[in-house]
């Protein structure tokens, strides 16, 4: 009995390995989802520009960019990508800070881009020099009742083996650069973001 229980529990270890597709490890974030999240028709979904106090301007909308490429590749939602043209005059959005959501603010960005669902990212942490670090959380918010139906977070530190490991995963399956790719990797925000918002988008 003893053996058939290791040998299930090491069966369920590599089907969960192997879901993380040809990245091939683990996602370095964690998520949840709302208890009705599969209730939920979730079809469009508008990618925010991304906020927080640490965050550089410079960094908006690289990062909303590689999340609406990230989140299309592994999922099956239409990610449209919102600029701050279309949040001029709306209710500030931040789940993270606030723990809930304008309702206002939800329905008119729906309305104006006809979106099932938002995705809010805030940056919580970032180093920009080495070693380079990035922590960020990101909410699906249902445009139906404005509420958080599924969160994930992120926390990518280059100082930290586990995250060079994965970083390097993730550089063998979506790159062909050498020594050098991997170097500027592992100095840019801007990379390290794309690597972060791959990770995250794969918790759902």
């Amino acid at each position: 009995m003893k053996i058939q229980f290791l040998s299930l529990l090491v069966a369920s270890i590599v089907a969960g390995c192997s879901s993380s597709g040809v990245r091939g490890v683990i996602p370095l974030g964690t998520a949840r989802a709302s208890a009705d999240f599969a209730d939920y028709d979730i079809r469009r979904v508008g990618v925010l520009p991304p906020e927080g106090e640490v965050f550089e301007a410079g960094l908006v909308e690289p990062l909303r960019d590689a999340l609406t490429a990230a989140f299309t590749a592994e999922t099956s939602f239409e990610l449209v990508p919102l600029g701050l043209i279309e949040m001029e005059s709306i209710e500030r959005v931040d789940p993270a800070r606030t723990g809930s959501i304008h309702p206002t603010a939800v329905l008119e960005i729906a309305r104006r881009a006809g979106l099932d669902a938002l995705l809010a990212a805030r940056v919580v942490d970032l180093r920009p020099y080495e070693p380079v670090r990035l922590a960020l959380d990101v909410d699906l918010i249902a445009v139906e009742t404005g509420l958080v139906i599924w969160s994930g977070h992120v926390r990518v530190d280059t100082g930290d083996s586990r995250a060079l490991a994965a970083i390097e995963s993730w550089q063998a399956a979506m790159r062909s650069g050498g020594e050098s790719e991997h170097a500027v990797d592992l100095l840019s925000p801007r990379r390290l973001a794309e690597f972060a918002a791959a990770q995250v988008a794969m918790l759902l």
